[in-house]
């Protein structure tokens, strides 16, 4: 791990964690995600989460950023914490910036917007309860005009913090009910459809126990005790099987199902 990374400025500072931007020696940029020891109940092992999710996400043919474990010098101590790297060389913008005729349009505006939508699922496996807002869903225009996308943060997946669990054990039903726990962008309920979702489901599906295994087992953060690995795994396994019957209710479910923001 190369300590090569600079702060260049402390752009968020959350109960969750802090957004801090960094800089290089090459000349990248990135986002530099931590937290405090004192934010563990918010924070939890947010490294962990973000780092399996993205291996998680490639698994399954979903964009993501790219991502490096990194440990930054602040004055006397020693931050260890994330690294996410935007796409160079484009215009980035978010689904939340796009304009309702934007919105009814991406079937044709937007690049694989099956697959996009297919997130609905990978957010579901995972119990990802931060994909509503829509700002962590990365947008540029590719040479044809269209727009291609990749996803971001997700350090509410997986395990998330122990606030997360506060209320509803891992366990209970609670999270097999998709629409008690996440809420889509708006737009995509229209676009959410039944074969989108099925596809991304068969994708997740087809992904090996031994993998999920290793990918939790090799997770970079020693915060990721060996408990959280194995529920994490475990978490995986039992909801990557319950996972077709979730949408299947999720789709019959006539309630709100999209963020109000």
């Amino acid at each position: 791990m190369k300590n090569t990374w600079k702060i260049t400025e402390q752009w968020k500072c959350k109960p969750q964690g802090q957004v801090w931007r960094v800089a290089d020696s090459d000349g990248r940029t990135g986002f530099f995600k931590f937290a405090f020891r004192d934010q563990w109940y918010y924070a939890g092992p947010l490294v962990g989460n973000e780092w399996i999710a993205r291996r998680l996400a490639a698994e399954v043919g979903l964009p993501s950023a790219r991502v490096e474990v990194a440990r930054i010098r602040y004055g006397n101590a020693e931050l260890f914490g994330i690294v996410s790297l935007p796409r160079e060389g484009a215009r980035l913008l978010d689904w939340s910036s796009l304009s309702e005729t934007e919105r009814t349009l991406a079937t044709d505006r937007v690049h694989e917007m099956n697959r996009l939508v297919g997130t609905i699922a990978f957010d579901s496996w995972l119990t990802n309860i931060d994909r509503g807002s829509g700002r962590n869903v990365i947008l540029y225009k590719g040479a044809d005009g269209r727009y291609r996308w990749y996803l971001i943060d997700h350090a509410y997946a997986l395990y998330g913090s122990p606030r997360k669990w506060d209320m509803h054990g891992a366990t209970t039903r609670h999270w097999l009910n998709i629409w008690r726990f996440y809420h889509i962008p708006r737009g995509w309920q229209k676009l959410a459809t039944r074969t989108a979702l099925s596809e991304m489901a068969e994708r997740i599906g087809r992904v090996p126990r031994s993998y999920i295994h290793d990918v939790v087992a090799s997770a970079p953060d020693p915060s990721y005790s060996d408990r959280i690995k194995r529920d994490v795994s475990r978490m995986l396994l039992y909801r990557k099987r319950e996972l077709p019957h979730m949408l299947d209710r999720w789709m019959q479910f006539h309630g709100r199902k999209e963020s109000a923001h």
